[in-house]
């Protein structure tokens, strides 16, 4: 019995593991599908060894009435050698699974799987010339046709060798530390049982790695919520991969609980848990056509299973009606809303990180907002990796010299003169195209690009005014978009007067555009910049005003000159009665204020018409003149005025 003793450690190590992850919360990790098959094939492996270890030590001699001796050591021999050799094969399709390597051509399958067919193939004649095993009185030999299913053994050890080394820096160094533990103790196990197979020690060191596998790579505990026992957001992030992997729909219905914070400081965090607790166990009990996920703090979701009649509309009913003592309107509300994803998602969908930042977002759109439905079509991956290539662009854009200056002239109504132009500095992609300051200034305020970008759009405008001597003589005013990161720090004040002395410029002609964001920043920094340039003499435009956040008090402090109407909202005027009234009130507004009104985004005839009649101050827009080049800009003005002298000449003639 001695013997056996390897076979027997390795066969309750293996029943352990299993029945450890069956007890455990059910966990669709593809990895982890996979270790649980490893686990099978190691116990089953063991146990054939078992069966043909009991039956050359005639423990079941016994049993010669039903089967003869050599058909109980046959049938372990194949249970063992069949089970063994997938092994390899497992823990090759494993570690590709966990480093994202898959097989996508015929050539590929064909390379992994055929040396695994002609072992088995070897197998299954080994009855007709006893080439693999034979049992002679009894005892186990090894056939010569043996040395195949070494062979195709190192040959998967070989190939995921290979993979674990290429991609080592694809996966986690537990994982990279467990698949070379694998590799190394099988190896060792097999040149240990070639001395002496009677030893049964590799079944051994196979259970061995397993066990190394559970404690470093799948632990299932990693995808379990400490605090409610519900699946994590690492399980959620991993099986909502998976499902749009398998092109599937997705549909989720997302629950946080509002105002946590005031819960906890007025109730404690200890009683703020166990209602988070009690919530989380409604939800987990609530219904089988959903699995719940506990996103973050106050926020879970439910997956809803396909072809489920369950909504949002229903949820939020069975929530009020359970815990409408608590979670009462003037303290404490449930915020639901549904996200679902559309079999449209682009197909290189395949990890969890993406669906991360897709949750982020989903996540912080949830907190302390009454959305009852959101459908994840307006948050799209392609945007998310497009902000991510502005981003590297922008560290480069100035000394790459991909900045495309452009101006647009800008009309007085007064006057009906071209007298001020808007500078609108682009990116020139290679890739993307031209990316205007609305969608890259955002992004170089995040990454930390914005004041260099600032500066250096501000130095080419106020050059390229100087050298063509273009204010007073040809235009009255040029707008300049800034980022409101430039106006957030300490020395921009101090920076814009001393490059306008460098220059020559007169600050009366330069208007600064800022974006409604800068209300938002209600610094003191802020409020010192705006008011130094200012009283130097430069003053500042609101954009986009109608459209998001607007502080109206914070607006009339800030010395605006000029105000932009939001060009969706001036669009929609003439046919919308309430945009209508939306337009004339806040031009009323303004020029109650001393501030002169501009209108962008004037496409038509009739727009500008409206737009007039509306009393804007200034238009702007295709309709009256494109985006100039510099040197097309100065031509455009040179054309106006020479039609504005023939005009005088033939009023004077």
């Amino acid at each position: 019995m001695s013997i056996l003793y390897f076979d027997i450690c390795a066969f309750i190590l293996c029943a352990f593991l299993a029945i450890t992850i069956m007890i455990h919360k059910t966990v669709r990790l593809h990895q982890n599908q996979l270790f649980f098959y490893t686990v099978y094939l190691v116990m089953f492996a063991t146990l054939g060894s078992l069966v043909e270890g009991l039956g050359s030590n005639r423990v079941i001699m016994g049993m010669s009435d039903f089967f003869t001796q050599n058909s109980v050591l046959d049938a372990g021999s194949y249970l063992y050698l069949a089970c063994h050799i997938a092994v390899s094969v497992m823990f090759m399709v494993y570690s590709r699974a966990v480093m994202d390597i898959y097989a996508t051509r015929i050539s590929d399958v064909i390379f992994l799987y055929l040396p695994v067919i002609i072992a088995y193939t070897c197998l299954l004649i080994n009855p007709l010339n006893n080439g693999v095993f034979i049992h002679e009185n009894g005892l186990y030999r090894r056939g010569d046709l043996m040395i195949v299913f070494y062979i195709v053994g190192a040959w998967y050890i070989s190939v995921a060798m290979y993979n674990i080394i290429k991609y080592r820096r694809s996966i986690l160094p537990s994982a990279f530390t467990s698949f070379i533990a694998f590799t190394a103790l099988s190896v060792l196990g097999v040149i240990i049982q070639m001395a002496e197979h009677s030893m049964k020690i590799e079944n051994l060191m196979n259970a061995l790695s397993m066990l190394i596998f559970y404690m470093t790579i799948e632990r299932p505990g990693d995808y379990i919520d400490s605090v409610t026992g519900l699946q994590n957001d690492l399980s959620f992030y991993v099986n909502s991969s998976i499902r749009i992997r398998r092109g599937r729909e997705a549909r989720y219905i997302a629950i946080s609980i509002d105002n946590m914070d005031f819960v906890e400081s007025s109730i404690g965090n200890e009683a703020a848990t166990e209602i988070l607790k009690k919530v989380a166990q409604y939800l987990d009990t609530l219904t089988r056509e959903a699995v719940t996920y506990r996103l973050g703090r106050d926020v879970f979701v439910m997956m809803v299973k396909e072809k489920s009649k369950l909504n949002h509309i229903m949820l939020m009913q069975e929530l009020r009606r359970r815990f409408s003592a608590p979670f009462t309107a003037d303290k404490y509300s449930i915020v639901l809303f549904e996200c679902k994803m559309y079999l449209n998602w682009p197909n290189n969908v395949n990890n969890a990180e993406d669906l991360r930042r897709m949750l982020e977002i989903f996540a912080d759109k949830s907190r302390h907002k009454m959305r009852h439905e959101i459908e994840a079509r307006s948050i799209n991956l392609e945007t998310d990796r497009r902000h991510k290539e502005i981003d590297v662009q922008l560290r480069t854009v100035i000394d790459d010299e991909r900045f495309c200056f452009k101006y647009q002239p800008i009309k007085d109504v007064r006057t009906g003169k071209f007298d001020a132009a808007e500078m609108k500095p682009m990116i020139d992609s290679p890739t993307m195209g031209f990316i205007t300051t609305n969608e890259y200034y955002p992004i170089a305020s995040e990454n930390g690009t914005a004041v260099a970008i600032a500066k250096h759009i501000i130095d080419v405008c106020f050059t390229y005014l100087s050298e063509y001597s273009l204010l007073g003589s040809a235009i009255s005013q040029i707008a300049i978009p800034i980022p409101s990161a430039f106006l957030v720090m300490k020395n921009s004040t101090e920076w814009v007067i001393e490059k306008a002395q460098e220059k020559g410029i007169d600050p009366g002609y330069v208007t600064f555009e800022i974006s409604e964001n800068a209300l938002i920043l209600n610094s003191d920094v802020l409020k010192d910049n705006i008011t130094g340039m200012d009283d130097y003499g430069f003053s500042f435009m609101l954009t986009d005003f109608g459209n998001g956040y607007t502080d109206v008090e914070m607006m009339l402090k800030m010395h605006l000159r000029e105000v932009g109407i939001n060009r969706d909202l001036i669009s929609s005027a003439p046919l919308s009665r309430k945009a209508d009234i939306l337009v004339r009130c806040a031009v009323d507004m303004m020029k109650r204020q001393s501030i002169k009104v501009r209108a962008s985004g004037i496409d038509s005839e009739e727009l500008e018409a409206y737009a007039v009649n509306a009393g804007v101050d200034k238009v702007q827009g295709f309709q009256l003149a494109r985006f100039f080049s510099g040197a097309e800009f100065i031509a455009f003005l040179a054309r106006q005025n020479g039609a504005e002298c023939e005009k005088e000449v033939i009023a004077d003639g």
